[in-house]
């Protein structure tokens, strides 16, 4: 059973949360590490999903102009598939929710778009590049 734990960015679970996101966006998808670092980690919320104490996954959350921005979403490749992301997403939507957030963002790879949109997720407007990758905003309310 998956249990999801929420910390600040000075908390010891940020250090799997760095690992996680330096194995999924700087080594599998080659993010450079000036893009994964961008400086914002101490302004948001972060969130770890675990197996036991094997740390799964991670994504943050933030304040964006009075919406919840959902950002920095990653599972090892070895779990992806066992519900961890899911579980991961509704444990972030539900805190936004509970932070009294109207409306919650991503930016989606579209790759994995339809993971976002099965979780009520709306993409608005054009594909755009970040991170040399294809993304779309999506939105759904809360």
């Amino acid at each position: 059973m998956f249990r999801v734990v929420r910390f600040a960015v000075d908390d010891a679970f940020m250090t799997d949360a760095r690992r996680i996101r330096e194995i999924v966006f700087c080594q599998e998808q080659h993010v450079s590490a000036e893009e994964e670092w961008d400086g914002l980690d101490p302004s948001c919320e972060h969130f770890l999903i675990l197996d036991g104490d094997e740390a799964l996954g991670t994504a943050r959350l933030r304040d964006y102009g009075g919406l919840a921005k959902i950002e920095r979403v990653a599972v090892l490749a070895e779990h992806r598939g066992r519900k961890a992301g899911w579980d991961l997403m509704e444990a972030v939507i539900a805190r936004a929710r509970d932070r009294k957030f109207a409306a919650a963002m991503l930016n989606a790879q579209v790759a994995v778009e339809s993971f976002y949109a099965a979780l009520g997720f709306v993409p608005e407007g054009a594909h755009f590049t970040e991170a040399d990758i294809e993304h779309v905003r999506m939105t759904r309310p809360l």
